[in-house]
Parts: structure tokens; C-alpha cells; sequence
């Protein structure tokens, strides 16, 4: 067990996509209680799986679904339907609209399962995708 204690330390070594979070939350707002968008995290580190990403399950209507499996320190408190914004090493910005609770089963880290599910957006300049 101490082995994975030390692992909790090291695998964030590892994750080089920043990831933040956003999700909604009561706030206690002197005698009221409400709900608000709330920073669960901003730019931790984490690790982004891909699942499937078929070419004959694309549709014709634009747009751009698969699932990933994000992996983050169990720290976190991440609930159900959270916004969670993605940025890689090489700059590239993702955002999943719908996500799961995470999976905290693991003493080093949590597994949040996610769905893209946005417009593709197409860059066309010269023809190949250059700008």
C-alpha cells in the first residue's frame, strides 16, 4: 500500500495536459442558499484517453463525438455533468460537455469517463487546412 501512496506523488509527473474544471454548486449567500459555477480546479495537471474515434461513425451533420477517459489526482471532487476543459501539450484547447462522476476506486489517481460532443470546426485556407 505504501507503494501506491508514493505513486499518488509521482504520476502527476507524468500528466502534461492542464486540465480545469468548472461545475455548479451550492453557495450559502448569508441566510440563502443558491447555485453557482464554481472553479472546482484551474490548470491541474492530468492525462486525456482516447477512446473510440471511429471514421465510419462520423456523421454528415458536423459534428465531432467520441469518448475519453480523463485520469487526475483523487483530490478532486468532481460530480456528474461538470464542464471540463482540456488544454495539451501542443497547445490544443478541448472542452467535454458531459462527464461522469469520478471514479475514485484507485489510491493514485481518479478516472472520469467524457463525452465530446461539439461542431467540428474546420479551418480551410489554401484548401489542406492551412491558414
Amino acid at each position: 500500500m505504501d507503494g501506491f501512496k508514493r505513486m499518488t506523488k509521482v504520476l502527476p509527473r507524468l500528466w502534461h495536459d492542464r486540465v480545469t474544471i468548472v461545475g455548479v454548486r451550492e453557495v450559502v449567500d448569508g441566510p440563502f442558499t443558491t447555485t453557482a459555477d464554481v472553479n472546482v480546479c484551474v490548470d491541474r495537471p492530468g492525462k486525456v484517453v482516447l477512446g473510440s474515434l471511429k471514421a465510419s461513425e462520423q456523421t454528415l451533420f458536423g459534428t465531432d463525438t467520441y469518448d475519453a477517459k480523463l485520469i487526475i489526482d483523487s483530490a478532486i471532487k468532481i460530480a456528474a455533468g461538470d464542464l471540463i476543459t482540456v488544454t495539451d501539450v501542443n497547445g490544443n484547447v478541448t472542452r467535454y460537455r458531459r462527464a461522469s462522476k469520478g471514479y475514485t476506486g484507485y489510491v493514485s489517481h481518479q478516472e472520469v469517463a467524457m463525452v465530446r460532443d461539439e461542431k467540428a470546426k474546420e479551418v480551410v485556407a489554401d484548401g489542406v487546412g492551412n491558414v
